[in-house]
């Protein structure tokens, strides 16, 4: 594997990377993963089948160059069967080149909604970054010998601009839907008394504008005008709420920093609906994991939450950028319990039939095989 997750090398970590990457090497029989880093990272082994190389490069402008002579030691001795790449840029291109020399097949992941979106394209101040990269992802999809999505609505782009059908396969990220349903009791029943009982909207991202928090803020707001016991939570962003949201001393707000997914789990259970803002995103990972935990669910219509969310079954599906809507939706949620928890419900069985760990692992492994 190709990869840029530095968590694989004790950077930031959090969520479950490394344990999902132990089951593929497991699966595998051996996993390389070469990681694109700068200098001040060592090589990492995890037992016996799975090794995580970093490419301590002097620049950015090295990460392939490295990458590929780092391929070309492991290869001579093991001689691997396949090539798969975190992503259709850097890291695609990487691969394209190992490929080349090794004439191996070569499996490219989109774990982002990158074609025919108008959202990241144009995303302010990165959009002549994203035109290049888009036009080289083309490039290295035209080479590659598989291309795994995370969602149908992108493998629905990929198809009508002349990507082979065959060539695709939607196999969402694996997430250990068991490992939401535990919760430590005392710490949930204290972050309910540090938000004094009131109803609790939580929303879990990291800082960037296809979260499009404008849009969040002011439901948050919208919602207050008629639920006055009301406390909110953004885990992961690490902003300010400060001024970003209108209200009085009653509404209780908190912003948290990246958390340990234990402690985000306990999070899950102390919260009453979980809201998603996002006018770009490729799978609801935060929304199987919010279901999972037993939460109702209310998200704008993007491509990776209409792959997660039925309309008014196991959740709401609003337009982009419509704050109305959302806070019209979390009303009434909060507002009829009962319809609440029958959604969060069907959300629950959702996630356990569609996204087990177990089962999505069965179908990368799969799609190896098959490639190979």
């Amino acid at each position: 594997m190709i990869s840029i997750d530095r968590t694989l090398l004790g950077a930031d970590y959090s969520g479950d990377v490394l344990e999902r990457h132990q089951k593929y090497a497991q699966e595998a029989g051996q996993l390389d993963i070469i990681v694109f880093t700068k200098k001040g990272f060592k090589k990492k082994e995890f037992g016996q089948n799975l090794k995580v190389h970093p490419t301590n490069s002097k620049n950015k402008i090295n990460y392939i160059l490295d990458a590929f002579e780092i391929a070309k030691r492991i290869y001579w001795p093991d001689k691997y069967d396949l090539i798969v790449c975190q992503d259709p840029f850097l890291t695609g291109l990487a691969g394209w080149f190992v490929k080349k020399r090794f004439k191996i097949p070569l499996l490219v992941h989109f774990h982002g909604d990158f074609w025919n979106n108008k959202y990241w394209l144009f995303e302010k101040g990165r959009w002549w970054f994203n035109w290049f990269f888009l036009l080289l992802s083309k490039f290295v999809v035209s080479g590659a010998d598989g291309v795994r999505v995370v969602s149908s609505g992108i493998k629905d782009k990929l198809i009508k601009v002349g990507v082979p059908n065959k060539k695709i396969r939607v196999i969402p990220t694996p997430v250990n839907v068991e490992k939401f349903e535990k919760y430590d009791e005392k710490k949930v029943n204290k972050l309910r008394l540090k938000n004094k009982n009131h109803k609790t909207i939580i929303n879990v991202g990291r800082k960037d504008p296809s979260k499009d928090y404008k849009t969040l803020y002011k439901t948050i707001e919208l919602v207050y005008e008629d639920y006055k016991k009301l406390a909110f939570w953004q885990l992961g962003a690490n902003i300010s709420l400060t001024g970003k949201i209108k209200g009085d001393d009653n509404l209780i707000l908190n912003s948290v920093k990246k958390i340990k997914q234990e402690d985000l789990i306990n999070y899950y259970h102390a919260s009453d609906v979980y809201v998603s803002s996002s006018c770009s995103e490729s799978f609801g990972k935060v929304l199987v994991e919010a279901m999972a935990s037993g939460l109702p669910v209310v998200a704008t219509e993007t491509t990776g939450s209409k792959e997660v969310i039925k309309d008014g079954v196991n959740g709401f599906l609003v337009p982009i950028g419509d704050s109305e809507a959302l806070a019209k939706k979390v009303l009434y949620l909060l507002n009829n319990p009962d319809k609440a928890e029958e959604i969060a419900q069907a959300g629950k069985v959702m996630v356990k039939e569609r996204f087990n760990q177990e089962k999505i692992i069965g179908k990368i492994v799969s799609f190896w095989k098959d490639l190979i």
